[in-house]
């Protein structure tokens, strides 16, 4: 008898006919289906007024909070402000209005920001036990520019208040409850900033929730929380009516510091939770972040589960607010596990046993053999990595061929749904491209218990690193192994095998499919800002393909080059119904409409995103445009310029076109080189003005408004931008450059809107900037040389 055929006929399981396999792909699709649906938007609920939240009035409050665009200093957000503090004190609370100057260095090196932000705080004073241990209900009021800011971050604002009222409603309650209504999140957290550094009262605060949103549907979910969480994700867990967790996407975000306020907050806060908006992505940031686009349903359940958690904090000892964290998976609505992370490293140990354990059996059974095993993990390794290349080489070539797939991460309204699945069919692809050949050399059964070593040392590796994400990989590996262990240990029909393998592979679907969907929102919001989050989904969905796939694979004898081929043509195929859907829905692409203005040269131009006119940026001319590059994103990525059109443009009338004054009051030398201190007086009206100070020695020092800012000029950048933010007053700068060395100062200003003359329609709601720094609106440039006098 030939060996090999001997060796097929030990290790192989029963054949299952082709219908078998579809039929289990098809359970696992649905499987995906019923993981992700708890993310959908809930259903607005029958009554107005539930848990102590009214939907109406919420509504008529956010009608107000969100009626335009209110960034920072603005007239809206003075309107903002005022319906704040007069909402508060129809409570009977006394609110104060805290204004603070604000500087930090929030690139370091190459830039510093400085600006004046307003806080709204009051305080219901506690009756308990310990009252002067406080609660803090926080919400950035602050919209960007392009945005009237409903979801991101008005859902949060009117929550909050309705908190309020609910709790000024009944007795008094046990613990002092804070609320902060803070400005400035939307430039790095400036109101927060203000908060932990000079209120003496934060001192007080023993848990805080901090709200806010990065869409306008979806469901409300803590994606972030301050160290040792379990306590304050208990008060979660309890408190909401339906609660959505993913711990193993917050532990991400939580390790590397990402999220919004409440990373300002937990510096001096021990507890904290920073429920999110997730869903909508296309109204992040974008004129579709409207009052009237806010779903209902996400609004009642954002603003009931704040109540309940405010109702809940407000009453409970706040003695010990942290706990070992937890792990957290919300599985259906209804429906979350939830067990303390220090179970990790044990249940991952477990499971790795469990692996060697089975393993060992089917290897002693002549089952499996021990060196192919082996193959099968280390090319099983080369299929993963295969598969993330293949998913991201499509999510990256589609972003070529249409870019509304961009235009989602700043405010486009494109469904990315077709290009997800078409990911994930390609990672698919890039995995079975590398299974094929490895099925020439090792049995199904061979390459499961690859997969099933490979699955245990990434198992172990998160339960020591992040413990909080494990359970996505420990589980379906306890499955899986199970699973296995079925089909080594006896002789299996068919029909056992295939219910067997579906089984086996359901809890790795039910529970990666939420994490892929979650993580393809987080990519959407960074990838074209920092490149790197681009394959950070297929990360998860090759996790799970490298499980999945060998296991459906059970009981097929030859897997040839058509299972790769197949789900690359899904994956073109899905890719291509995005182009179509991109192609045929009419909905507009973002734009972004600048009159700028040379002030030295006395000369205007029309600059206009991306290179191709649409309605808005085409009503100023269609004729004249030549290529250009501009600086979309000039805060926080000085000197990177993205492509654009540009034509020639009239002077403006009936607006302040000159350029930011600069006043030389000090320039001399002293021991640590050329020391100058110049004013910048920015104009009236000014949303923004940045000042470029230049040297090719190299920048030594820098102080803004007498706080000297030293890690701004690490390493003595040749180039240090400073930012001021809705500048009113005068901008003091003091810096250092090397002795005989010449200074120059790049000033620009920007003005939101086209006030005077030539006109310009508004934007309408359906079109959006793309790029949340820079709205519409008027740009004066100006270059001021300060030669060393010597």
């Amino acid at each position: 008898m030939n060996p090999r055929r001997r060796r097929r006929d030990v290790t192989q399981a029963p054949t299952q006919p082709t219908v078998g396999v579809l039929l289990m792909v098809a359970a696992l699709g649905v499987a995906a289906l019923v993981g992700v649906s708890p993310l959908r938007s809930p259903a607005e609920p029958a009554g107005d007024t539930s848990g102590g939240f009214s939907l109406e009035r919420a509504r008529d409050d956010l009608a107000v909070v969100a009626a335009a665009p209110h960034p920072m200093g603005t007239a809206e957000q003075a309107t903002v402000e005022a319906y704040l503090v007069r909402e508060l004190r129809a409570l009977g609370l006394e609110p104060e209005v805290d204004s603070r100057r604000v500087t930090m260095a929030p690139d370091a090196p190459r830039s510093v920001w400085t600006g004046t932000v307003r806080n709204v705080v009051a305080r219901l004073g506690g009756v308990g036990p310990g009252a002067d241990q406080a609660v803090l209900l926080a919400a950035h009021h602050d919209s960007v520019p392009t945005s009237a800011g409903a979801g991101d971050n008005g859902a949060g604002v009117v929550s909050v208040l309705a908190a309020m009222r609910s709790l000024t409603a009944g007795p008094p309650p046990r613990n002092d409850v804070i609320v902060a209504f803070v400005d400035g999140e939307e430039h790095e957290m400036l109101g927060a900033l203000a908060l932990v550094e000079s209120a003496e009262w934060m001192r007080d605060v023993r848990v805080v929730v901090n709200t806010e949103g990065v869409g306008n549907a979806g469901r409300v979910t803590p994606a972030l929380t301050s160290p040792r969480n379990g306590w304050a994700l208990r008060q979660y867990l309890d408190a909401a009516p339906s609660p959505i967790v993913h711990t193993a996407f917050a532990a991400p975000l939580n390790a590397t510091g990402q999220g919004a306020d409440l990373g300002r907050y937990q510096e001096v806060v021990p507890a904290g939770l920073e429920l999110v908006v997730v869903g909508g992505l296309p109204a992040y940031h974008s004129g579709l972040d409207t009052a009237a686009a806010m779903h209902p349903g996400t609004l009642a359940e954002y603003g009931t589960t704040v109540v309940r958690l405010a109702e809940r904090l407000a009453t409970t000892d706040l003695d010990t607010v942290r706990a070992p964290n937890l792990v957290a998976f919300t599985l259906l609505d209804g429906l979350t596990v939830a067990y303390p992370s220090t179970w990790s490293p044990p249940l991952a140990v477990l499971a790795a046993l469990a692996v060697a354990l089975t393993v060992g059996v089917a290897t002693r059974r002549g089952r499996v053999a021990a060196r192919r095993v082996v193959l099968s993990w280390l090319v099983l390794g080369v299929a993963g990595l295969s598969g993330v290349l293949a998913a991201t080489a499509l999510w990256l070539g589609a972003r070529v061929v249409d870019p509304r797939l961009s235009d989602a991460v700043n405010g486009g309204v494109h469904d990315r749904t077709a290009y997800v699945l078409a990911a994930v069919a390609a990672g698919a692809a890039g995995v079975l491209v590398v299974v094929w050949p490895l099925r020439r050399r090792s049995s199904a059964l061979e390459v499961v218990a690859g997969a099933l070593v490979g699955s245990a040392l990434v198992a172990l590796l998160l339960a020591a690193v992040l413990p909080d994400a494990a359970y996505a990989v420990t589980w379906p590996l306890l499955a899986a192994t199970a699973g296995f262990a079925f089909l080594v240990t006896g002789e299996r029909s068919s029909r056992a095998v295939q219910t067997a393998v579906t089984l086996a592979a359901l809890p790795a679907v039910l529970l990666l499919s939420p994490l892929v969907a979650l993580y393809f929102m987080l990519s959407a919001r960074f990838e074209l800002i920092l490149p790197v989050a681009t394959p950070l989904p297929m990360l998860w969905v090759v996790l799970g393909l490298t499980v999945v796939v060998p296991l459906v694979l059970v009981g097929r004898e030859r897997v040839g080059w058509r299972p790769a081929a197949a789900t690359g043509a899904l994956a073109v195929a899905a890719a291509g119904v995005g182009v179509a859907t991109s192609a045929l829905g009419g909905a507009p692409r973002p734009s972004l409409l600048v009159h700028h203005v040379d002030a030295d040269a006395g000369t205007a131009r029309w600059v206009a995103l991306p290179q191709e006119l649409d309605a808005h940026t085409g009503q100023v001319g269609t004729t004249g445009w030549t290529p250009t590059r501009f600086e979309a994103s000039p805060f926080h990525q000085p000197g990177a310029t993205r492509p654009g059109l540009s034509a020639p443009a009239p002077m403006r009338s009936g607006a302040d076109v000159s350029p930011p004054a600069v006043t030389v009051t000090r320039d001399t030398t002293t021991p640590a080189g050329r020391e100058l201190v110049v004013d910048v007086a920015p104009g009236a009206g000014r949303y923004a003005v940045t000042v470029d100070l230049r040297s090719a020695g190299g920048i030594r020092s820098v102080a803004v408004h007498g706080e000297r800012l030293d890690e701004a000029t690490s390493g003595s950048p040749s180039s240090v931008r400073v930012v001021a933010f809705s500048p009113g007053e005068d901008i003091p700068l003091r810096f250092t450059v090397p002795t005989g060395a010449d200074v120059q100062l790049a000033l620009a200003a920007y003005t939101t809107g086209f006030d005077g003359s030539p006109a310009v329609r508004p934007r309408g709601t359906g079109h959006t900037t793309a790029v949340h720094e820079v709205p519409d609106g008027v740009l004066v440039t100006s270059v001021v040389d300060l030669r060393d006098p010597s």
